[in-house]
């Protein structure tokens, strides 16, 4: 009796812990398609941001190809108008050929022939037979030039001596500003910071490490959704660059706290095969043997 009461109590609890296992997978499962729509959703804006700014280059370069081609007509045109190459659009006055104003190739035969002409012969002069001390005329006395003392202003020796000045740039002020305030802990402000810098200084050098400092933001706040979606943003736009590194190990570090483990292991494995000698790269690699990837 007391064996069937006990076969009859597991047969009512197996369902239980059926439908609370399959709770737990179908969330687990909702997570992940999830973090996966988001990714391709940032690939496909991405691609879209790429093919924008590859339309502006093939329009300037085509703007500049009209400029040239314009200009050349205009060359053409002026030639064909009789003007000077000097005076046609586009020449500078250096590429213009300049008008000597003497010809150099006349022969003492034709006209216009000037310096070592012949004189005309003319009938020999009688000559007496007294001397002649004036038949030998001195030459021209040479004079010898005095040097010239060239005079150096004294701003060219101060230039030399003066030592230059170190200055930090408008844009390394700013970010330093922003990882002061990461590292008082003031995770708002430093981002705020770091929003700010990359909205004036798009193009700086600095701009991946300021991305990765900004992910790093969301990550102490426990926000792994967008400190994921941060960290991507560095690699999507710098894949070379070291920062890519940090992120690919924070991406696969955030995936985990977010209980994913697969998409965890694929950011991991990632950062081991793109940047195998990196600090980042011995971190995942403990990851990995933890997580059993």
């Amino acid at each position: 009796m007391k064996y069937l009461k006990l076969v009859l109590l597991v047969v009512l609890c197996l369902p239980v812990v059926a439908c609370t296992a399959a709770k737990q997978d179908t969330a687990t499962t909702s997570a992940s398609m999830e973090w996966r729509v988001k990714s391709l959703e940032e690939s496909f804006l991405n691609f879209r941001e790429n093919e924008r700014k590859q339309e502006d280059k093939i329009a300037q370069s085509e703007e500049a190809s009209d400029n040239r081609l314009k200009a050349l007509e205009e060359q053409v045109a002026a030639l064909k108008s009789g003007q000077t190459v000097m005076d046609a659009p586009g020449v500078s006055s250096e590429e213009a050929p300049i008008d000597k104003g003497w010809v150099t190739d006349l022969k003492p035969e034709e006209e216009g022939w000037v310096e070592g002409q012949k004189p005309q012969a003319k009938a020999p002069m009688a000559q007496s037979g007294e001397d002649k001390p004036w038949a030998e005329v001195p030459g021209p006395v040479t004079v010898i030039p005095e040097p010239k003392v060239i005079e150096r202003p004294a701003t060219q020796t101060a230039k030399k001596t003066a030592k230059p000045k170190k200055t930090v740039s408008s844009s390394q002020s700013m970010y330093n500003k922003g990882l002061a305030k990461y590292r008082a802990e003031d995770f708002e402000g430093a981002r705020g910071a770091f929003d700010e810098f990359l909205k004036k200084y798009a193009k700086d050098d600095l701009v991946p490490n300021a991305l990765y400092w900004k992910g790093e933001t969301y990550y102490s706040q426990k926000d792994f959704t967008q400190a994921i979606l941060t960290f991507k943003e560095v690699t999507g736009r710098f894949p070379k660059h070291d920062k890519s590194a940090s992120a690919l190990l924070k991406i696969g570090m955030s995936y985990e706290k977010v209980a994913d483990p697969d998409n965890a292991i694929f950011y991991l494995r990632a950062l081991v095969e793109d940047f195998p000698k990196s600090d980042a790269a011995k971190l995942a690699r403990k990851e990995l043997s933890r997580l059993g990837g």
